[in-house]
């Protein structure tokens, strides 16, 4: 299952647009920011270690940046 690690306050609401634009099933891990240094938890570091959004995770491959994303997921699942 593709998994759609969320920053809020980050660009993964496109991500999140396509998916529903398209019908293709996902499952999303919110990730909140630390509230004194407004960088990502730990949690969402262990996927991208700059603790960057968004990032897919699908059958084992994760996949970084935006535009990328939008690539993979439109070639794959469009």
């Amino acid at each position: 299952m593709l998994v759609v690690h969320h920053l809020n306050e980050s660009r993964s609401q496109r991500v999140l647009w396509l998916l529903e634009e398209l019908g293709v099933p996902y499952e999303l891990k919110k990730h909140g920011r630390d509230p004194q240094t407004r960088l990502a938890p730990a949690e969402l570091k262990a996927v991208h270690p700059l603790g960057k959004s968004p990032v897919i995770t699908d059958n084992g491959r994760a996949v970084h940046e935006t535009g990328a994303i939008i690539d993979y997921i439109v070639r794959r699942h469009g």
